[in-house]
């Protein structure tokens, strides 16, 4: 065989036949599903009050509909929330919390990775401190979050 006959044999060849043609519709209606539910996740109601835990036991909860700020420390390896005024000391090993508008955030915080902060401020789901071991977890009242 030369080069012109190699040629017309490729140029003769179907690039798809009928069964990859429905393999890769499958697929791309596959990936658009998983798509839609990442970007437009089941809309539950947001909560409306905020528990802070510690190693998984609720040591704190209040209301989110009223505006305040928290501060979460530890005082020798046990955790202690309390109300929070603007200008108090931060003591070393804290989460600032704040509840406003009906959504709660971490202010500020002195762990390291500041992950806790970068959630922002929700008004459903979690929000965690791996350094501090804390978890503020939002719920509506009178239902439990299945973990």
């Amino acid at each position: 065989m030369n080069r012109a006959e190699k040629i017309d044999a490729v140029k003769r060849q179907k690039y798809f036949v009928p069964g990859d043609v429905a393999v890769f519709a499958a697929a791309l209606l596959l990936i658009a599903a998983c798509l839609l539910f990442a970007l437009f996740p089941a809309a539950d109601e947001a909560g409306t009050r905020f528990y802070i835990c510690y190693d998984g036991e609720a040591v704190f909860s209040a209301p989110l509909n009223k505006d305040a700020a928290y501060l979460f420390t530890l005082e020798d390896g046990r955790p202690r929330v309390e109300a929070y005024a603007e200008g108090d000391a931060l003591p070393e090993g804290y989460n600032l919390i704040r509840a406003e508008g009906g959504r709660v955030r971490v202010a500020e915080a002195d762990c390291p990775d500041k992950t806790c902060i970068a959630f922002g401020a929700r008004d459903r789901g979690e929000i965690v401190c791996w350094a501090h071991r804390m978890v503020i977890r939002i719920e509506n009242e009178g239902l439990v979050t299945d973990v």
